[in-house]
């Protein structure tokens, strides 16, 4: 790995520190901090871990997508880098789609008419939306494999 390679690696780093601090504040770096949400009459309590982990994977991600694309998949170490990230962006999007499809049921074991509820509708949507998102990055993971192998000669 050459130096540019690690200039670029400390300025993601260092973008991720950034929106972290930006959007957590001082919680966001201290490891037993939570984030508190209502919505509607339902209180969550989510640990900071989570937003932090999606945060860093998102970073990463739209930041390598960004330079593999201008390069045209000739560098060999930011595709590496990209593939790895899109192998935990499927992971963390498996793991949301998991969540959203538990609150999308009722709790109780009754049986319900799906239009009369309007949360569970929305979480089931955004549940779908994500597992397309999963199938597009599979897609772009196996395209970013198969350039970086086509581009890398190993005579050179």
């Amino acid at each position: 790995m050459n130096r540019k390679e690690i200039y670029w690696l400390i300025g993601t780093i260092g973008l991720f520190i950034f929106l972290i601090f930006a959007i957590l504040g001082l919680d966001g770096f201290k490891t037993d901090s939570t984030l508190e949400i209502n919505i509607h009459d339902t209180y969550f309590i989510i640990a900071n871990f989570h937003f932090v982990a999606l945060i860093f994977v998102f970073t990463f991600f739209v930041v390598y997508l960004l330079r593999t694309i201008r390069r045209k998949f000739k560098n060999i170490t930011a595709n590496l880098i990209l593939m790895m990230v899109t192998v935990a962006f499927i992971l963390v999007l498996g793991k949301t789609i998991g969540i959203l499809d538990f609150f999308s049921v009722p709790s109780d074991n009754k049986t319900f008419v799906q239009e009369k509820n309007p949360v569970g509708q929305v979480m089931r949507i955004f549940s779908i939306i994500f597992l397309g998102l999963q199938i597009a990055l599979l897609i772009l993971l196996a395209y970013c494999g198969f350039e970086t192998g086509r581009n890398h000669n190993p005579g050179k």
